[in-house]
C-alpha cells in the first residue's frame, strides 16, 4: 500500500506541475484541485472497506485512529492552512504597503534623480541598470519592477548604441538579488512550505544576498567593458544623456495620488518598517500592518482615495494570498497526511548512500537549468517537498535545502519563458525571449553557483 500512496502522490504532483507549465488553469485553482481529487480518491478507497475490501489506507499513512475518513482528511487540510497563514498575511500587507509607496512617486523620484546623473560612460549605465532595478524590485513583483525600470534605462540604452539584451541581463540578475526579501515569491515560497518565519530565513540569507550584489555590481563593470569595446570596434561615438531632464519612469501610475512633498516623510516610514522587520520581535506582518496604515493616513486621509489605493493593490494582493492558502491545502493532503514520506522512501531506495550527502550541491547546481522548465510555483511547491523529504533521510538540514533553492534558482527566476513577467520584461526591451536566454543562461549560472558556494564557506548553509 506504501508503494501505491507513492504512486498517487507522484501522479498528483505530476499532474499539477503540467497545468502550471501548460497554463491550463490559474495557481490556487491547481492546487485546490490537485489536491482534492487525490484527498477524496483516497477516501473513496478506503470507504471500500464497508464493502469488506480493506485497503488500510489510514493505517499506511500513519493516522491515529487507523482510518482515513473525513474528518481527518479535513484535519489534514486544517493543519496545512493554518501553517500558511501567517505568510499570506505578510504578502497582503506588504503589497499594500509598497503600492501606497509607488503611487506617492517616491521610487520614481529616487530612479529619476539617478538616470539624470547618468553620464557617456558606458560602466556608469551598467553600473545604474543594476541600482535602478534593486530600488524598482523593492517591492518583491516583478511586472511592476519592469513598468518602472525598463522605460526609465531603455532611452539611456539607445542613445548610447548599447544593446537592449543587456540591459534586461543586468536588470534580471539584480532583480534576482532583491527577490530574497521575505515579501518576495521565492522566499515566501520555501518558508510556506519549510513552515518557517520568512524574516529569519531571510536574515540567515542575507550575507549571500550582500555578496550576490557585489558578484552583479562586478558583472555590470564587466559588461560595460564589454559595451565599451563594442562601441569603438564599431566605431559608435555614445551620445551624452544630458536629454533625460524629464522623468523617464513610466508604467501604470496616477499623478493625482503623486505626493511629492511627503518625500522624506514616506522614504523614513520605509526604512523604520525594514528596520522593524528585521530588529523587531513580533511576527513578520505587523511591520508592514502598522506601515500600511501609517503610510495611508498620512498620504491619503481621504477615506474615497484609500479605498481607491487598496483597490488598486488588490489585484496582486488577492492572487498572491489565494495562492497561498490553496498551497496550505496541498501542503495538508500531500505533507501533513504523511503521503510525501511515503514518497520520499520511494526515491530513497534508488539512491546510493554515498550520494545523498551531496544532494543540496546536486540541486543547486541543476537550479537554472531547472528554471527554465518549471515555473516558479511547480518548482519550490511540487519540487522541494520531495527533496526535503529525501534529504531528511540523510540529517540534510531542511533549511539549507530551501535556501539553496531560493538563491541558485532566484538568478534565473526572471529568465524563465514560463514566467509571465519574463514575457513582459521582454517585450518591453522589444527582444526576444530567445536573445533573452542566450545572453543571459551563463551568467545567471555562474553567479547562482558563486553565490552557493559562499554560503558554504561562510558555513551558512551545511551539507
Amino acid at each position: 500500500m506504501s508503494t501505491f500512496l507513492a504512486l498517487v502522490g507522484f501522479a498528483g504532483l505530476i499532474a499539477m506541475v503540467v497545468l502550471l507549465l501548460k497554463e491550463k488553469t490559474s495557481v490556487w485553482l491547481a492546487f485546490i484541485l490537485v489536491s482534492s481529487i487525490v484527498g477524496f480518491g483516497l477516501l473513496g478507497l478506503e470507504s471500500l472497506g464497508y464493502f469488506g475490501i480493506n485497503l488500510n489506507i489510514g493505517l499506511a499513512l500513519g493516522v491515529e485512529s487507523g482510518h482515513f475518513g473525513l474528518k481527518e482528511l479535513a484535519g489534514f487540510v486544517k493543519k496545512g492552512v493554518l501553517s500558511v497563514a501567517e505568510t499570506a498575511a505578510l504578502f497582503l500587507f506588504s503589497i499594500v504597503f509598497f503600492t501606497i509607496l509607488s503611487a506617492t512617486g517616491m521610487f520614481d523620484k529616487i530612479i529619476n534623480a539617478l538616470v539624470k546623473r547618468c553620464g557617456k560612460s558606458t560602466y556608469s549605465v551598467t553600473i545604474l541598470t543594476v541600482i535602478v532595478a534593486v530600488i524598482a524590485h523593492l517591492d518583491g513583483t516583478g511586472a511592476s519592477t519592469f513598468l518602472i525600470a525598463i522605460p526609465a534605462l531603455m532611452p539611456i540604452y539607445h542613445k548610447m548604441g548599447m544593446r537592449p539584451t543587456t540591459m534586461l541581463m543586468l536588470t534580471v540578475s539584480a532583480m534576482g538579488v532583491m527577490n530574497v526579501i521575505p515579501w518576495g515569491g521565492p522566499t515566501l515560497r520555501v518558508a510556506t512550505v519549510l513552515q518557517q518565519d520568512v524574516t529569519e530565513l531571510w536574515i540567515r540569507l542575507m550575507p549571500i544576498q550582500g555578496i550576490w550584489l557585489v558578484l552583479c555590481l562586478i558583472l555590470a563593470i564587466y559588461m560595460g567593458y564589454v559595451e565599451d569595446k563594442r562601441l569603438k570596434t564599431l566605431g559608435i561615438v555614445p551620445e551624452s544623456t544630458d536629454f533625460l531632464t524629464q522623468g523617464t519612469t513610466q508604467g501604470d501610475r496616477d499623478d493625482s495620488l503623486r505626493r511629492e512633498g511627503l518625500f522624506f516623510v514616506n522614504l523614513f516610514l520605509l526604512i523604520f518598517v525594514l528596520l522593524l522587520l528585521v530588529f523587531a520581535k513580533m511576527p513578520s506582518y505587523f511591520p508592514f500592518m502598522i506601515g500600511s496604515m501609517l503610510a495611508l493616513l498620512i498620504n491619503y486621509p481621504s477615506l474615497k482615495v484609500q479605498d481607491k489605493i487598496v483597490k488598486k493593490a488588490s489585484s496582486s494582493a488577492i492572487m498572491m494570498t489565494s495562492t497561498l492558502l490553496a498551497a496550505g491545502v496541498l501542503i495538508g493532503v500531500f505533507d501533513k497526511s504523511g503521503i510525501m514520506k511515503i514518497m520520499a522512501g520511494l526515491i530513497l531506495q534508488f539512491i546510493p548512500e554515498s550520494f545523498g550527502n551531496y544532494l543540496p550541491i546536486v540541486v543547486g547546481i541543476l537550479a537554472v537549468p531547472m528554471a527554465v522548465i518549471f515555473c516558479t510555483d511547480s518548482y519550490f511547491y511540487g519540487i522541494l517537498p520531495i527533496v526535503v523529504s529525501v534529504g531528511a533521510a540523510f540529517n540534510i538540514d531542511p533549511v539549507t535545502l530551501g535556501m539553496v533553492m531560493v538563491v541558485c534558482r532566484n538568478s534565473a527566476t526572471f529568465m524563465s519563458p514560463v514566467v509571465p513577467a519574463t514575457l513582459l520584461g521582454c517585450g518591453l526591451a522589444n527582444i526576444s525571449i530567445r536573445e533573452h536566454v542566450k545572453s543571459t543562461f551563463f551568467y545567471a549560472w555562474g553567479i547562482s553557483i558563486l553565490c552557493m558556494a559562499c554560503g558554504y564557506a561562510l558555513g551558512i548553509l551545511t551539507l
